[in-house]
């Protein structure tokens, strides 16, 4: 019982490394990824890799450059145009602002100037004379003004019963405005107090508008209510303006091609424009501009992005204090990218060239390569042809020279073998015609074992019948001609009868168990696999002990695998023998001729070096020794 629970626990320690390597196994599908990936690129042709590798790397950092310096520059250039329009607009909305300070200055000096209180008092009452006469002191008395600045054409007063007193104009060629319009003017002004009111004119609201003689058909008018007779702010005082007033400040301004400088009201009503297309007096067609516009009145200058008749623009705007005016650039950022784009396509036609230039050297280099493989390629495929004159010529200092020479001196020397085999193999024709003349015939000598067999059954000598008729069954195994694959069942049929033999020798003194599961029974195996193990086992193993002879024969499948062990209980194998017995080719079986390094040798040469023996063993306690082989149809394919 105790051979038994020391053979149990080497079975679940054998269970847990078999686990152990299975998880291992798991690890190694992590790499599969890389493989494919490497195989793939293993399965493209040399000049093409090459090529490819050739314009990634000379083609790949020049986009990437290209493309980082075609951002950088487009947002510097932006950035810099962003700031250069903001203190341009603020400067232009400074200067318009000063002049309507100066304006609104203007109208206070004039409400409170006493010829033009006399006049808003007694005009009604005088004469024409006297008109004339006032209007003359008047008009003396504010040409200092108004004369050298030559922007502002006339200067009314108009009472609450639209009475016109002139202060500053030509008398003989008035300025007449509709009646409509003066209502709409004092409807405009009067609830202000006092407030300019800044008003675009055209030719609709007036008659003309007089310059130094001149008539022009629009204008600005700065209406203000002013202090009547009475004391009520009831009387409008009004300065007719020269609508390119403003204009001037900011014409000569070059903002770029397609861009735009104009003045707007909170109303989104133009005020002044150099654009025929921005019409003045008019509200301007995009709303969304001026409600962007006048939500950054209490920002102060803004630069913002808009999109404007189907087309991106960058728009600075700046409110004037003055009045309830905006002053506004737009500009397309056609124009912006301008610059930036030409950059772009100088990099993309550099990166073309370059590109061309990659082609052209990686061709160059990947020929230097590819030719002369191709030589070595169509060399080998003459010799797969038997031409084993099919040297090639390369003078070259290079590997692939180097695999050529040694190609050239692989073939000479294949050559010489190829001779010395043939000469061989004629020796050993001879040698085998000879041993075959003196070959004793198996048949013959099958028959007369058999003939010794019914001799023993007739004179009822059953242990040497049972001998001779395991014999005579192991016989049929040495001299059987044909695959050299047998059934599982067939193997382990031969194992019994090499141990019921070996029973006659032990007296019966070895328990032999099998656990073979019956799903593998079906499966090939190479002939005279497992017997040299169980002859070992017997003889150096089991052999050895007196008593207590124990032996487990244990077959499985595990996963795509079969394994086939073979435990004993005898005095075990030191270490350092192990190696020894796996590489020694004195250790044969009595019966086959076979050794265990020869088993291991035949797995590894029919199946590969993944399949083969392991040896465990601990002194005087046990030895196994697993074949591990793959599972074999019964085509002889593996599954």
């Amino acid at each position: 019982m105790g051979d038994f629970s020391i053979m149990k626990r080497f079975f679940e320690n054998s269970i847990q490394k078999r686990k152990a390597r299975k998880s291992t196994k798991q690890g190694k599908l992590k790499y599969g990824v890389l493989s494919k990936i490497w195989n793939s690129i293993r399965n493209i042709k040399i000049q093409t890799r090459l090529m490819v590798s050739f314009i990634i790397l000379s083609s790949f950092p020049l986009l990437i450059t290209g493309y980082f310096a075609y951002e950088k520059s487009s947002s510097a250039i932006k950035s810099k145009i962003s700031s250069y329009s903001l203190q341009l607009i603020n400067q232009v909305g400074k200067n318009i602002d000063d002049q309507l300070a100066r304006l609104v200055n203007d109208s206070i000096s004039i409400e409170f100037s006493e010829l033009v209180q006399y006049a808003m008092i007694n005009h009604e009452s005088m004469t024409e004379w006297e008109k004339l006469q006032l209007y003359n002191e008047m008009y003396g008395n504010f040409t200092k003004n108004f004369s050298y600045l030559n922007f502002v054409s006339d200067v009314l007063i108009i009472n609450n019963k639209h009475y016109e007193i002139l202060v500053y104009g030509d008398m003989n060629n008035k300025l007449k405005i509709n009646r409509e319009y003066i209502e709409f003017l004092f409807q405009k002004s009067i609830p202000f107090k006092g407030v300019p009111v800044w008003t675009a004119v055209t030719e609709d609201e007036i008659t003309s508008i007089s310059i130094s003689g001149t008539r022009e058909k629009e204008g600005i008018f700065l209406s203000r209510a002013i202090r009547g007779v009475h004391g009520d702010r009831d009387s409008l005082l009004l300065i007719n303006i020269r609508a390119k007033l403003f204009e001037d400040i900011y014409k000569h301004m070059d903002m770029g091609t397609g861009a735009d400088i104009f003045v707007v009201n909170s109303e989104g009503v133009v005020m002044s424009s150099i654009n025929p297309d921005i019409t003045f007096s008019e509200q301007y067609e995009d709303k969304e501009l001026i409600q962007r516009v006048t939500q950054s009145r209490n920002k102060g200058g803004e630069v913002f992005d808009l999109d404007l008749h189907g087309e991106q623009y960058m728009v600075a705007m700046y409110p004037i204090d003055h009045a309830d005016w905006y002053v506004v650039s737009t500009i397309p950022y056609s124009y912006l990218n301008h610059e930036p784009n030409t950059v772009g396509w100088y990099i993309f036609l550099l990166a073309i060239i370059c590109f061309f230039l990659a082609m052209i050297l990686s061709l160059i280099i990947s020929k230097t390569i590819s030719a002369p493989l191709s030589k070595l390629i169509i060399s080998m495929n003459d010799v797969q042809k038997g031409k084993l004159d099919a040297t090639v010529t390369d003078d070259s200092h290079d590997e692939v020279a180097e695999v050529t020479k040694n190609y050239n001196a692989m073939l000479i020397e294949l050559k010489n073998l190829i001779e010395e085999v043939k000469n061989k193999e004629i020796q050993k024709r001879k040698a085998e015609f000879k041993a075959l003349q003196a070959q004793i015939n198996p048949h013959f000598l099958s028959n007369t074992l058999n003939t010794i067999r019914s001799m023993a059954i007739k004179q009822k000598v059953d242990n040497i019948a049972d001998i001779i008729t395991s014999l005579i069954k192991l016989l049929r195994v040495c001299i059987m001609k044909g695959d050299e694959l047998i059934f599982i069942h067939e193997e382990i049929e031969y194992i019994k009868s090499y141990l019921k033999i070996q029973e006659y020798k032990y007296y019966n003194n070895v328990d032999v168990h099998f656990d073979i599961d019956e799903e593998i029974l079906q499966y090939k195996i190479p002939r005279f696999l497992c017997q040299p193990i169980v002859e070992n086992a017997i003889i150096h193993g089991i052999g050895l002990s007196k008593t207590g002879r124990v032996i487990v024969i244990k077959g499985y499948r595990e996963e795509h695998d079969v394994k086939i062990s073979v435990l004993d209980n005898g005095a075990g194998i030191p270490p350092e023998k192990i190696n020894i017995i796996l590489n020694d080719d004195s250790n044969k079986s009595r019966l086959s001729g076979i050794g265990i390094k020869n088993v291991e040798e035949r797995i590894k040469m029919l199946f590969g070096d993944n399949y083969g023996i392991h040896i465990e063993s601990e002194i005087d306690l046990f030895t196994n020794v697993e074949i591990t082989i793959p599972m074999i149809k019964d085509e002889g394919e593996e599954c």
